[in-house]
């Protein structure tokens, strides 16, 4: 025991001479000689990841604060620390200060230690670091192959958990404070034509797995749309489908509300990767001119344009819109030809896309979402009346969502349908009569220049309902194709009259009564034929 001691005490003396006696350079040569020599027998080596690096976050500190908290609900370790915030969609998992955990890549043990300290001084702040350890052996596969991974599995995690948000502009600036849209619509639920939802989807998968070809090629990776069609057809649900099918956040930008060119450059330079950048009416929220449509713009129009076209294109595929990678621009317009085509040439709208009003098609995916049927006897109904209805998926959804009874819902459907087409001035046509409407519809009609016959290929006027009692006579009264009426009565018959006691003034009186009646009834057709015609020439006119 004494022998140990004086061992210390020397080594003590030792140390201290040195310390006092031996110069700084010298002192330090040794001390780095001395680690050299006992590095010789350590088999292991460290890497540390500081939180900071120049003031700047370290994204490798901040991949592998994600990365273990993937493993750590499924392996055993003293202390997690367990979060939820609004922000994310799932739970996070991360080490507590002081721990470590283990990770296997490629059948090698990697060590994660996690450290936390406060700083000495005036100014007090929270120092963190990850440090890796692992064999010496695996050096360059640790720095080739585990760390680009981990950076990459951390992104995933990231866009996995992140909630979609809404950006809005105030003030040539997007909101410090985004809005967390909770939005349930998505591809499985809207109501489109299945082929060209189809087409959408895959361009958009495509193009998220076509990061590296974008790079071989030479192009900027990004993508864009323009959503055109009637108001109220489901743009803005599409923007929202697209949104949570990409998990991406959306920037919604109103050009009227943009300052100058400059300001729109610094929007755009602001916008995060792997988002979406919507332009909702393109057309309204700024007065650009077509340039092909030859009609000179307003002054007072280009007054008040703070943007200018060629701030715009340069917007959509300038040197600027290099600068980030995964943006997606939509641009939205309910009338596509009021656009300049250098807005629209490939580039810049990739995909043009035309909404219209429900189609049969989006109707059935409707029925099999509220209503869980694939088909029904009534479903033959629907499809003759879409076609001739404007009526919106929403609108559809909206009747559908009255009771879950799968025929009361349907009938009420068709209701709602058949009285839209009565309030449009539309009406059924015959079968008999389609042809001969068919010939005369590319004329546009006014109930006041129109003449028809009292009856139209042969049909009888007993095929018309009057709209007043029929009178019953005994004289017979047969109307012709000339819509002349066949008065011929046998004498015999005047005679058999007079000879029964009726007055033949009574008789006329009673052919004169029914005559009007049918006349009545021949102004109600004239006017709904009259309808009809129109109806047809205004459709005919639109193909």
């Amino acid at each position: 025991m004494n022998s140990v001691w004086a061992l210390l005490a020397s080594i003590a003396l030792i140390r201290t001479t040195l310390s006092n006696y031996l110069p700084e350079k010298l002192r330090l040569y040794i001390s780095a000689r001395f680690e050299e020599w006992t590095r010789r027998f350590n088999t292991d080596e460290t890497m540390v990841f500081k939180d900071y690096q120049s003031s700047k976050m370290n994204q490798l500190f901040q991949a592998a604060n994600l990365y273990p908290g993937e493993s750590l609900p499924t392996i055993s370790i003293p202390r997690v620390t367990v979060e939820k915030t609004e922000n994310v969609r799932n739970l996070t998992f991360s080490m507590e200060k002081n721990t470590e955990m283990i990770d296997v890549y490629e059948n090698i043990p990697m060590k994660w230690k996690y450290f936390s300290e406060y700083s000495q001084g005036m100014s007090k702040h929270e120092i963190r670091w990850y440090e890796l350890s692992f064999h010496k052996e695996y050096k360059s596969l640790v720095t080739k192959c585990y760390l680009p991974y981990i950076l990459e599995r951390a992104n995933k995690i990231k866009e996995r958990n992140r909630v979609v948000q809404l950006h809005t502009a105030a003030h040539d600036f997007w909101t410090p404070k985004p809005v967390i849209i909770q939005h349930p619509m998505t591809f499985e639920t809207l109501a489109m034509d299945g082929n060209l939802k189809k087409e959408l989807v895959e361009d958009l998968d495509r193009f998220m797995n076509s990061k590296e070809y974008y790079q071989q090629i030479g192009k900027v990776w990004k993508r864009g749309y323009l959503l055109y069609g009637p108001p109220g057809i489901g743009k803005s649900s599409l923007i929202a489908a697209m949104a949570n099918h990409l998990n991406f956040d959306i920037y919604n930008l109103n050009l009227s509300a943009v300052s100058s060119d400059f300001v729109l450059q610094n929007l755009l330079l602001s916008t995060a990767n792997r988002s979406i950048l919507v332009i909702e009416d393109i057309d309204c929220s700024i007065k650009f001119q077509n340039r092909e449509s030859g009609i000179e713009q307003p002054i007072k129009y280009q007054q008040q344009n703070k943007v200018t076209l060629s701030g715009l294109l340069n917007f959509f595929d300038g040197i600027l819109s290099c600068c980030g990678e995964g943006k997606i621009l939509v641009a939205t317009t309910n009338y596509k030809d009021r656009i300049d085509p250098a807005l629209l040439r490939a580039g810049r709208m990739d995909m043009h896309i035309y909404l219209t009003y429900c189609t049969f098609s989006a109707f059935k995916q409707l029925a099999l979402r509220y209503l869980e049927i694939s088909d029904h006897s009534l479903f033959h109904h629907i499809q003759k009346l879409l076609p001739k209805v404007k009526v919106s998926p929403a609108e559809v959804a909206g009747e559908l969502m009255k009771t879950r009874d799968p025929k009361a819902s349907i009938e009420g459907l068709i209701k709602h349908l058949e009285e839209k087409l009565i309030a449009d001035g539309n009406s059924e046509v015959s079968p008999k009569h389609h042809s001969s409407l068919s010939q005369t519809s590319n004329c546009q009609v006014h109930e006041s220049s129109i003449s028809l016959p009292l009856a139209c290929n042969g049909a009888s006027m007993d095929n018309v309902k009057s709209s007043g009692p029929k009178p019953d006579v005994s004289v017979k009264s047969k109307l012709t194709a000339d819509g002349e009426g066949d008065n011929n009565f046998e004498k015999t018959d005047l005679v058999r009259d007079r000879s029964s006691g009726h007055n033949i003034l009574q008789v006329i009186e009673d052919m004169e009564k029914e005559l009007l009646s049918y006349k009545e009834a021949i102004i109600a057709l004239q006017k709904k034929l009259c309808r009809t015609l129109n109806k047809l020439a205004e459709i005919k006119a639109t193909i």
